[in-house]
């Protein structure tokens, strides 16, 4: 106990201490307190009440509650990877402290609290990076840069439309291929012999779990890999993943109906595919390919003794 208050106070002596509480302290007020916009009632709206609004089922956001509480977890094993960095110089904290007020400038008077909220990342690495040093600050660009996942993207749902249309297609041609008589119409999936009078729409074979997929993705690949081109490649799996997992889920759907179970799979099963075939569907594919890019980590180690 005695060793941890001795941490505290170390830290709060050091010269890092005041211009990271200063830091601190503006970010509250600018992004929790100064009211930039407004909203459908004329009301006077700060950027994080803003950003709290935004995450509703509409926008598809419903993951970016998870978001402040795994910045903090990651922050946390960010700084306890920093407190064993050598010293460095921090200019270039500078530089990317400079482009992200550049952001909040350009929010402020465009009045979209969209464009500071993109520029939060650089605030928080670019005063890090400053106040511990590039060796050290650089440890918080991933948990900085993971408040992206938070942001609301404009016209998601538009923009994976063929996305939606790709997976719903592929489970029709699969279904047709196994002897299922199928009608498909743009987004929708329809019983051609009226054995099951539901419709697989937009919402069941879309892309709307794609954001949360890419976020865990992100993840997963940070802590997991270790070469860069290695971590891209994985994060760039998310989009092929979330396609499979998408037609794994619809498909099993198709098949539950055919079979007579048209009630059970446009209830309980529909609401539950997302949870036990999307997810264990993508993660699954997600640990192939960690095992396939990195073999030397997963061979077994195998002892040869010899008797004397």
């Amino acid at each position: 106990m005695n060793k941890k208050n001795e941490t505290i106070k170390d830290w709060l002596r050091s010269p890092i201490a005041l211009p990271l509480g200063l830091i601190a302290l503006l970010f509250v007020y600018f992004f929790g307190m100064h009211q930039m916009s407004t909203d459908i009632e004329g009301r006077g709206s700060t950027i994080a009440t803003w950003l709290v609004i935004s995450w509703n089922p509409s926008n598809d956001l419903l993951h970016g509650y998870v978001v402040p509480f795994l910045f903090i977890a990651f922050s946390y094993q960010a700084f306890k990877v920093m407190r064993t960095e050598p010293d460095s110089s921090g200019r270039s904290g500078i530089a990317i402290l400079l482009l992200g007020l550049l952001f909040f400038v350009a929010s402020a008077r465009t009045i979209q609290p969209r464009i500071a909220l993109i520029g939060l990342p650089f605030l928080i690495s670019g005063a890090v990076i400053y106040a511990c040093g590039w060796k050290a600050g650089r440890h918080m660009l991933f948990p900085a840069f993971f408040w992206w996942f938070a942001v609301p993207v404009p016209g998601l749902n538009q923009m994976t439309n063929f996305l939606q249309v790709f997976v719903t297609q592929a489970c029709y041609y699969a279904g047709s291929g196994l002897g299922m008589d199928l009608i498909n119409t743009g987004n929708d999936i329809l019983s051609a012999t009226n054995k099951w009078d539901f419709k697989i729409a937009e919402g069941c074979s879309g892309i709307r779990s794609l954001m949360a997929l890419v976020m865990i993705a992100a993840i997963f690949a940070y802590y997991t890999q270790e070469a860069l081109w290695k971590k891209a490649l994985v994060f760039a799996a998310a989009l092929p993943l979330a396609l499979f997992g998408n037609f794994c889920r619809v498909f099993t759907i198709l098949v539950l109906a055919e079979c007579g179970f048209e009630d059970f799979a446009g209830g309980l099963y529909h609401d539950l595919a997302g949870l036990f075939i999307f997810f264990p569907a993508a993660l699954g594919g997600l640990m192939v390919l960690d095992r396939v890019l990195n073999p030397k980590r997963f061979k077994k180690k195998v002892k040869v003794t010899q008797k004397g």
